[in-house]
């Protein structure tokens, strides 16, 4: 439940581009906070694109019981593949599809396919492994595009359960911008979204000295820990004690204990809301200052 008042007079920091930024910041600005919008990382094709490409003519063609999608990324790269083949993306009748979480879900819908599983509560590759029933009981070939980075959760569990997975890479995760020829999106007009009324965008370059004006620093994902930790000129001389760490997951959460960092919430659901409810409740209860990282202003002020 939000907590009016909470947030007021506040800034989160928030670690996406511009256009999947807007939706939380119009869910902050409604409650009273700023978000400074700061792309670390961009997403690409595989320099080779051999392999996707036959198992995507595979899948294509009906050979897979199921299709495991854990981001909207592959369906991106899919898409994207599917196109440059001269072939339409669809997932045969016969192909049964497990996504992660409801973003994932709306990009298969898109499609014009049903979500036959999507974990209850734990929406990631544990919690897949965790709710999904079929693996118990009969075997199948599955087809999981996955991220470069992506861990070895999903496939140790395939593997257990005597499923036959063929886990391809679908897109690397690089730091931002992403080469245009290799761009999981294709090249706009040349000119970065405007974000809604609330937010302001910073420069990866202004990150360490703009920490001064952030209350919250949001977190979508381990990689995005490692890569904001990274940008800091002594992460252990700054242990970012004056902000509330906020994680979307517990694989996000654990990152952060293992750089010695507490998070001060754990959003719930990966939503804009998840993220409000989550700071608003850390705040409620600590209360954190705003931060004493570095000595620097609100870059947009």
């Amino acid at each position: 439940m939000p907590n009016p008042g909470v947030l007021a007079g506040r800034t989160a920091l928030l670690l996406r581009s511009a256009d999947r930024a807007a939706a939380t910041v119009k869910v902050l600005a409604a409650r009273g906070a700023r978000t400074a919008v700061c792309r670390l990382i961009d997403f690409e094709l595989p320099a080779d694109t051999a392999e996707l490409d036959a198992h995507l003519r595979r899948m294509l063609s009906g050979h897979y019981d199921w299709c495991v999608f854990t981001s909207v990324n592959t369906l991106s790269a899919l898409g994207s593949r599917a196109a440059a083949l001269g072939v339409e993306l669809r997932i045969p009748s016969g192909t049964r599809v497990a996504v992660v979480g409801e973003a994932t879900a709306q990009a298969v819908r898109a499609l014009g396919a049903h979500i036959d599983f999507m974990p209850a509560t734990d929406h990631s590759a544990r919690g897949m492994l965790a709710d999904w029933q079929d693996l118990r009981t009969s075997a199948a070939r599955v087809f999981a595009p996955q991220a470069d980075i992506a861990s070895a959760t999903l496939r140790d569990g395939f593997a257990a359960h005597g499923w036959e997975a063929d886990i391809v890479i679908a897109y690397n995760t690089v730091a931002a911008p992403a080469d245009p020829a290799r761009a999981l999106h294709a090249p706009g007009t040349g000119h970065t979204p405007a974000l809604p009324e609330g937010g302001y965008l910073l420069e990866v370059s202004q990150l360490p000295a703009a920490l001064a004006g952030i209350d919250a620093v949001m977190f979508s994902s381990p990689s995005i820990v490692d890569k904001f930790l990274a940008l800091l000129p002594d992460p252990a001389a700054h242990p970012t004690g004056g902000q509330a760490l906020i994680a979307i997951g517990d694989s996000t959460a654990a990152r952060l204990r293992e750089h010695g960092m507490e998070p001060a919430g754990i959003a719930a659901l990966p939503t804009p809301e998840g993220l409000a409810d989550a700071w608003e409740a850390a705040v409620a209860t600590s209360r954190h200052p705003a931060s004493t990282l570095a000595a620097s202003t609100d870059p947009a002020t």
